[in-house]
């Protein structure tokens, strides 16, 4: 790295406050000298929570952030390992490279994980940290993303954020075709049932059409859930934060903190 972004990221690893990281992230991804020198820094890196992982080589937002901060999202980290026992289930459906699920694996050794990731080349990254921790055992690595309907649907690819990459909206097409699943039914064939204490979903727009789907599940386990909501995301897919968050409360939910952009929700009988 040049000096300065070496500074820059000494100082970002132990940065304590939420505020001011995207300042950061920005303003180094705006600067070509500073961004090439990250994006060319190991793809193998170590987290602030200690646990080694792969991020996602070249300049991608997800794994640009965590080069730089060793982790992402704080706020939806503490609420997943709040309300993660040590022995207990998460599911992260848009796991991306895997930060959280293995977080979850690493700092609650008796728990398990459910990880959804249908980009193919990112579900790799996330596979080959699961195996460079000795985690095969607990994290499962599902190639597949979650809807309203079963099959092979058409996926869009975006260059520079993964995060970004999502199911195609009805009527568009895609660059790759994934497969789908209704959690509902999926989680059927599970024997026995796992019990799952959170779900944190990140889809780009399609997470009412996945919370649909577990309509059952849900009112069956009561999980905590971090739901992503994004009005011009969510309105590629016909609907907005507002429904969603309704959605949510009518199945006897409550907002357990601010929306952040997340959704922060605990069911009332939980």
């Amino acid at each position: 790295m040049t000096g300065m972004i070496h500074l820059i990221h000494a100082v970002a690893r132990v940065w304590p406050l939420i505020r001011g990281r995207d300042f950061m992230l920005r303003n180094v991804l705006r600067r070509p000298v500073w961004r090439d020198a990250l994006a060319k820094s190991p793809s193998v890196i170590r987290t602030r929570a200690g646990f080694p992982m792969h991020v996602n080589p070249g300049n991608d937002f997800i794994s640009m952030a965590l080069r730089l901060f060793g982790n992402i999202e704080p706020v939806t980290e503490a609420f997943v390992l709040d309300h993660v026992p040590p022995d207990g289930g998460f599911a992260d459906i848009g796991a991306n490279v895997g930060y959280f699920s293995l977080l979850v694996a690493a700092l609650r050794p008796g728990a398990h994980v459910q990880s959804f990731e249908p980009n193919p080349p990112i579900a790799s990254l996330l596979q080959q940290s699961v195996a460079l921790n000795g985690l095969a055992s607990r994290v499962k690595v599902n190639r597949l993303a979650v809807g309203d309907r079963e099959g092979e649907l058409p996926f869009c690819l975006h260059d520079t954020n993964t995060g970004h990459s999502r199911l195609a909206a009805e009527g568009t097409s895609g660059d790759i075709q994934v497969p789908v699943v209704v959690w509902d039914e999926w989680w059927a064939s599970q024997h026995p049932e796992p019990i799952i204490h959170c779900v944190k979903m990140d889809i780009e727009g399609a997470e009412l059409l996945a919370l649909r789907g577990m309509r059952g599940f849900l009112q069956r386990q009561k999980p905590a859930l971090i739901v992503e909501a994004y009005d011009h995301q969510l309105r590629e897919f016909g609907c907005t934060a507002e429904e969603l968050k309704q959605f949510i409360l009518e199945l006897g939910y409550r907002e357990a903190r601010p929306s952040d952009g997340n959704f922060y929700f605990i069911h009332s009988q939980a």
